[in-house]
């Protein structure tokens, strides 16, 4: 399990700027996208030219991915989010730039931050005693006002109450619980440490108003998640991270592998585990179904919408190859960070802030 104590995505550049919302063509295409129908179907002859300017498009550069990072967005959206990509894709169709643009936009604002900050949590100095934790969060609240988020430790017991102190892929029982478990209670059950998962990244909250980019960028991530995953719109946001329906309990290895997208929830009348790595080991320990259960008829399950938009973010990742370039920029520079340069000058400093800041995917 990674911790972190610092924003993981606080050192990533500013956004690329969506192509709606600058260049020439900025007025006319948002124009657009602010009176699609509200049936994503469209006309025959524009479909014809969208799927032309994905078919056709000439690479900028020998590593240009437009076309294939395009069609993989294109083929994981769905209804109300997909009509969108389709519009701007057509009202793009002439300008490969502006494709290219857009690709970046949708790496930059979606792809990266997700990949980047998925299966990491901050850390948490426990207080004394539970009844403190439950204190030190009533406390803050009331300083800082009715809208500050409830804390990881109020979330994570609620989250253990819904799931009944178990992990929701493996059902082993939370270690902490299991001490607490009378030897009858045992017999037959297995313990493992839980964790805490958020579905959509804790990093994804707001951390720091006082960098102008680090809250642009924030901004802009929420910007694009709630356009391209519009049933998010009024169910998450950088406010609402901190909430059952976008949490569960997960063993620890299992909250590793779901930050890795070794594997994602389909939703069916249960939730069918999609794997996206075979080759990971933990794959061959996931079961086929998850069945969300609440045994705190209180606390909400995990919302549908938010897994959904994790599964399809998931497949895109996949596809696109987007995030395995993201790990492995990310796994370079860990193994080159600043206690490994190299004292003759040798080593490449440039590489390893281009890892960091995820430069050139």
């Amino acid at each position: 399990m990674s911790f972190w104590d610092e924003d993981p995505l606080a050192d990533l550049p500013e956004i690329t700027p969506h192509p709606g919302r600058s260049g020439s063509q900025s007025s006319e295409l948002s124009a657009a996208l602010s009176s699609l129908p509200a049936t994503p179907i469209l006309q025959q002859n524009e479909l014809d030219v969208f799927s032309n300017a994905l078919r056709k498009y000439r690479p900028i550069h020998a590593s240009d991915d437009t076309s294939s990072v395009l069609q993989a967005f294109v083929d994981n959206l769905s209804g109300q989010g997909l009509l969108r990509l389709q519009h701007e894709i057509y009202m793009l169709a002439e300008d490969p730039r502006q494709l290219r643009q857009l690709r970046n936009f949708l790496v930059d604002a979606i792809l990266k931050p997700v990949a980047a900050s998925s299966g990491k949590q901050p850390i948490i100095t426990p207080p004394p005693n539970q009844a403190a934790a439950f204190a030190i969060e009533l406390a803050m609240t009331k300083i800082e006002g009715s809208t500050r988020q409830p804390g990881q430790t109020w979330l994570k017991e609620e989250c253990l109450r819904r799931d009944k102190n178990r992990c929701v892929v493996s059902g082993l029982i939370d270690a902490t619980a299991y001490e607490k478990m009378s030897p009858g209670e045992r017999r037959g059950n297995k313990s493992t440490s839980t964790e805490c998962v958020h579905i959509l990244p804790f990093a994804l909250s707001k951390l720091n108003e006082k960098n102008a980019t680090h809250t642009k960028n924030k901004a802009t991530i929420w910007l694009a998640l709630h356009q391209y995953f519009p049933a998010l719109e009024k169910k998450i946001g950088a406010d609402m991270i901190h909430q059952p329906g976008n949490a569960m309990t997960l063993a620890s290895t299992f909250h590793k592998e779901l930050g890795r997208f070794t594997f994602g929830f389909q939703a069916m009348n249960e939730y069918r585990i999609e794997i996206w790595d075979e080759n990971s080991y933990f794959a061959g320990l996931l079961p086929t179904v998850v069945t969300f259960a609440q045994h705190d008829a209180k606390v909400l399950r995990p919302d549908p919408d938010v897994l959904d938009a994790h599964l399809r973010i998931g497949r895109i990742l996949k596809v696109s190859g987007i995030g395995r370039a993201v790990h492995m920029s990310l796994g370079r520079y860990e193994r080159r960070n600043v206690d490994n340069i190299a004292s003759d000058g040798s080593t490449n400093l440039e590489r390893i802030l281009g890892d960091k800041m995820l430069i050139g995917i």
